[in-house]
């Protein structure tokens, strides 16, 4: 994306507060390295292992209760969003987005580097444009004009 896609429209400090507003009691960044704790608000722990799938299972197997993902490039995410997820969100372009699952602890996680086998379990629920993420400049820009309306 040639930015930090973290720090794009404080987007983390915003899925913050809109998982504040669908009831989230705690909000955990994972900010990569201790170095970049120091660009968030909010608490933060540096990835747990190698790789991103390796250091979710780590962090999810040490919390109790239920659990609400969020990338840092979910910009269109919200509070409905969150309230209405239960597993894992299909997108407006039927991809699934495990970085968005919704589930209890006691739920079973697969150990993997690969997220979707993580959550491959878990069961699809509908979250619609909402639930997008972005990984390229052309996607951020049909994201922006969702932003602007």
């Amino acid at each position: 994306m040639g930015q930090d896609k973290s720090l794009i429209n404080s987007n983390v400090n915003r899925l913050a507060r809109e998982m504040n507003s669908s009831g989230c009691e705690r909000i955990i960044v994972m900010c990569g390295t201790l170095e970049r704790a120091e660009l968030f608000e909010l608490e933060c722990i540096p990835d747990l292992a190698d790789s991103l799938g390796e250091s979710i299972f780590e962090l999810v197997s040490r919390i109790e209760g239920r659990i609400q993902l969020a990338p840092c490039d979910a910009y269109l995410a919200d509070s409905e969003l969150f309230d209405g997820i239960r597993g894992v969100p299909v997108d407006d372009n039927g991809v699934r987005q495990p970085l968005l699952a919704n589930f209890d602890s006691n739920e079973m996680v697969v150990k993997s580097t690969k997220i979707s086998e993580i959550f491959e379990s878990f069961p699809t629920c509908d979250g619609g444009l909402k639930a997008r993420n972005t990984n390229t400049p052309e996607e951020f820009m049909e994201i922006q004009r969702f932003l602007k309306q």
